[in-house]
Order: C-alpha cells, then structure tokens, then sequence
C-alpha cells in the first residue's frame, strides 16, 4: 500500500484528476491502512484539497496533524506543504515561521522523498523572497542529492530561477537547454515551460525581441497543452511586452486580453502588470486617451499592490526569522544559567572538583571577550551605518549618495549603458512643517521615500541630499524610461493618505529628469541639469516631471 502512495505522490502535479480518482479509491478503506499510511494518505489529501484551491481546508488538516503524534518525516512534509499553503493565502508570518522550520531540519532528515520535497519548497520559497543566493544553495543541495529523475527537474526549475535572479547570465544559458531537455525526456512539461518561459524573458530583458518571438513559437503549444493558468498567463504576458516591442499592435492586444483571463484572482501578478502596460500603450500609440489612462490607472494600481504585497511578504519573513532567532537565544541564555547554577552547586559540594571549575570559568570567561568582541564588531558597522544613511528615511544620505552614484555611473559609462538621475522635492513643505509641526512633516519625509521605494529596482541609488530634496540614479535605464518611473512615483505621492500623521494636507513634488544622453555620465553635471528641470517644474505649476532637454541649458 505504501508503494501505492508513493506513485500517488508521483502523480499529484503530473495528471490532477486523475491523482484524485485513485486517492478517493484508497480513502474508501482507511482501516485497512497502518498508523503511518494513514498519515500519508492525510497528507496526499491536503496536497489535493490545495490542488482544488481549498488552502483554507488543506491548513486545517495539514494543522490538525501536527497536533498528534505524526511520524518525523510526514511532519517534516507536513511544514513544508504549510510553508505553501500559508504563502499562497498571504498568511506570510505562519509561512515563514514553518519555513524557519523547515530549513532547519532539512538536513537531519532521512526520508529520501520528505528531503527532496523540502528542498524544493526551500529553493522555491527563497527564489520568490528575492533571496536567490540561498535559493540557489538549496537548489544546488537538490541537485546533488536527487534521487528521482523528477526531484532533479524540480531542482533544475529553481537553478534556473536562481542564475536568473542573480543576473548570472553565462551560467544561467548554459543551463536552459540541458535543464528543458531532462524535464522533457521525463514528462515534466510544466517545468520545462517555466524554464522555457524564464530564457524568453532573458531574450526580452536584452532587446532580442526577433530571436524571442521566434522562440516563443517554438513552444507555445507545449505550454497550451499544460492547461496551466499560471503559466500561460505569464507567457502571454511576455508576448504581449514582445509584441508591443516589434510594433505589433493588434497582436500585443490580443495576447494582454487572454493574458488577463488567464491570470483569474491574481490581481497584480507580473502577467497581469504587464498586460495593463502593454493595452496603455497600444491605446494611447492609437490616441485614444480615455482607454490609455484607464490602463494606465489599472496598472499603477497593480504596481502598488504588487509592491506592497513584497513589502508585508518581506517584513513577514524578516518578523518570522527574528522570532525565532529570539526564541533560539531564550534557550541558550537558559542553558548557561542552568550551566552555571550546576557549577555553583558543584563548587559548594565538591571542592576536590575546584580547578576543573576554575578552568569551566575561565572558558566562559574567553567566550564573554569573544562575545564582547563581537558586539564591538557589530558596533562599528552599526556606527557607519549611521554614517552612511540618513536616519530619518532609512535611505542613503548626501555623502553615501554621492559615492554610491559615482560608481554606477562609472559603471555605465564603462560598459556603454545608459543611465538617468531623477531629482525631485516636496512642494511647499515648508507650510506642512509650520502648520502642522516638525512631527508631521517628518512623517510625510518618511511615507514619501516608502512610496517611492516600491518603484525602483535593486540596483537603483536612492538618497536624501537635503531638507525635502531626494535624487534616484537609475543604471542601464533610458530617459524616457525614467520619466515614466517619475511620473509614477510623481502620481504615488499625490495619492499618500495624510491621515496617518494626524492631519490632512495634501501631499505634492516636482521632478526634474536628466540622462546620460544629454548630461553626459558626471553626477555633478546630471545634477546641474535635474536641477534646471526640475526648477522648470517648479515654474510650470509645480506637481509635474520635467525633462532637461539642451534649450534649458
């Protein structure tokens, strides 16, 4: 019977339906099942309930078991089919707090089958936490130890995603064709389109969009024949961005349009933010405006969302590992005070025992200068972490910014890539600060830059550099592109709900964009002529984004 699980186990993402035919069968006569089956099959019947989009059912039993005494490696896949579950309903506290878990005991587990589920659930997780150092660690882990042909095409998926996340490109297109290759030879067809899918948008993310709408034909009807929604809809949100990319219009619509009905409840997915973008485009290329701004509204609303679903996910998670390394520290402060109260006991009774303690004492005595030590250590970084970033808002401050930004434009101007710098401030602040009071005008500083925050990539250089004064150095991003993220954060802060200090006021900024195109790759220079913009603004009506173009100069 447990031979029969085992090939259920197998089959539970190959063919659905058929996985919860034959469990149904077995589920007939559970007291025909050991103890351990019966767990198993408790598990398999979680896995299908979260099959069928009932999480909510599938955490109650999945809960329900951890509260009985379970064998080790069902509760060991137990966590880590929680560690999904949780994920998916945006319960991240609970999710990250099994994942913690998880991690923790996945290398002491012995269970081939529960190892490489937790692997996988571990390199999976931490890809979409954008952790993808650690996932890759796990990735590798799975590779390496992969007993099944599918574990490996499991493990291969992650990789992918890992490279790809990490921007390790040799590695990353060395891998694609090996990694699609083994996970069709062994009927994985939904990773092998994931990977599919993840090299189309490495050919998009470099402008190959000739070579990517080729490849896109090339395996589009293997993706079709998943029947998988979420998928598909990130294909075709691919293609629509390809589309739009080749100026074709029509077709870049119609791949938006069923990029959407195929993304359902996912309301501000990546498929479903690039198929808004791509039908404001095509609208307002045709000139019609109302659709444009309609799309436009849809997709800054998905962005938002979109960012602050990562922002509660990552909160969630740093939360969830802090817990638990508090939790950690409890025990051990507990174990050396039981420690110590044995060596006072030992101390009063056992004199004979006299230098042994002395020797015990000493050793604590070089751990606590260890520990001293490193506080020291911790210090210093602590120190110029203050000197480096401005403490009110968390980002970089003048002197950091400066530093940081020089880099990346040296970079840029290395390596032939363009580069912008956005230079923006808070209109009238000084009358917030008046009639409002420092308090409030500091809490607007900080729900601005937060806002913003959400709209810039990992390697963008964000800083304060005065009172309400703020610049962004956007590497490898063209003008107009950085007019767009601009106006973006330009209509974010304007909608910031003031509530939240106490009064309401309207929050308002003006931005001045410079490129390298123009302004050439000096920070200085590029702040010159932000600047310029950016009064132009000012002098316009203030609220707007203004391009420095040659004439302000």
């Amino acid at each position: 019977m447990t031979a029969r699980l085992d090939a259920l186990d197998d089959l539970k993402v190959v063919n659905v339906a058929e996985f919860s035919k034959k469990l149904a069968v077995i589920a007939e006569n559970p007291a025909e099942l050991t103890p351990y089956q019966q767990d198993y099959l408790e598990l398999l019947q979680s896995y299908e309930k979260s099959l069928r989009g009932d999480f909510d059912g599938a955490a109650v039993l999945l809960e329900s078991m951890l509260a009985r005494n379970t064998e080790p490696e069902i509760v060991f896949r137990v966590k880590a089919l929680l560690v999904n579950v949780f994920a998916v309903t945006r319960n991240y506290r609970n999710a990250f707090s099994y994942l913690e878990q998880v991690s923790r005991e996945v290398q002491s587990v012995t269970s081939t089958r529960a190892k490489e589920h937790g692997l996988s659930v571990l390199a999976y997780t931490y890809n979409q936490l954008s952790e993808f150092d650690i996932a890759l660690f796990y990735a590798q882990l799975l590779i390496n130890s992969a007993t099944s042909e599918k574990a490996l095409c499991h493990g291969r998926h992650h990789l992918i995603e890992s490279l790809y996340g990490l921007g390790q490109w040799e590695l990353f297109s060395t891998n694609v064709e090996l990694s699609v290759s083994h996970c069709v030879n062994h009927h994985e067809l939904i990773f092998a389109n994931l990977i599919r899918l993840k090299y189309y948008n490495y050919l998009l993310l470099n402008e190959q969009y000739q070579q990517a709408d080729e490849y896109y034909q090339s395996f589009i009807d293997s993706v079709t024949k998943t029947n998988y929604p979420f998928l598909l809809a990130g294909v075709l949100g691919a293609a629509a961005q390809n589309s739009l990319a080749l100026a074709q219009y029509d077709a870049a619509e119609e791949l938006a349009r069923r990029t959407l009905q195929y993304s359902g409840s996912s309301e501000f997915s990546v498929p479903v933010l690039n198929a808004y973008d791509v039908l404001y485009q095509v609208n307002h290329s045709r000139g019609d405006f109302n659709k444009a701004l309609e799309y436009h509204i849809k997709y800054t609303s998905a962005l938002k969302a979109n960012s602050d679903d990562r922002f509660v996910r990552q909160q969630a998670y740093h939360v969830a590992k802090a817990e638990i390394e508090v939790k950690d520290q409890r025990l051990a402060l507990l174990d050396k005070d039981n420690e110590l109260l044995f060596l006072q006991k030992n101390l009063y009774q056992q004199e004979v025992q006299q230098n042994r303690l002395i020797m015990l004492l000493l050793l604590l005595i070089v751990a606590l200068v260890s520990f001293m030590a490193y506080r020291g250590m911790s210090g210093r970084s602590r120190f110029k972490k203050m000197a480096e970033y401005d403490q009110l808002t968390g980002i970089s401050n003048r002197y950091h910014f400066n530093n940081q930004a020089r880099v990346a434009l040296d970079y840029c101007e290395l390596d032939a890539k363009p580069a912008a710098l956005i230079l923006f401030d808070l209109d009238y602040f000084k009358n917030i600060n008046d009639q409002y009071g420092h308090a409030a005008g500091d809490w607007a500083l900080q729900q601005v830059v937060k806002t913003c925050r959400n709209f810039m990539r990992n390697n963008d250089v964000f800083g304060r550099i005065g009172g309400e004064e703020f610049a962004v150095v956007l590497p490898g991003c063209h003008a107009d592109k950085a007019a767009l993220m601009a106006e973006i954060c330009r209509d974010a802060i304007a909608t910031i709900d003031t509530k939240g200090s106490g009064y309401t006021f309207p929050l308002r900024a003006s931005f001045g964009v410079s490129s390298s195109d123009t302004s050439g790759y000096q920070l200085k220079q590029l702040l010159a002529d932000a600047d310029l913009a950016m009064y132009k603004a000012k002098q316009s009506g203030r609220d707007q984004v203004s391009m420095y173009t040659e004439e302000l100069g």
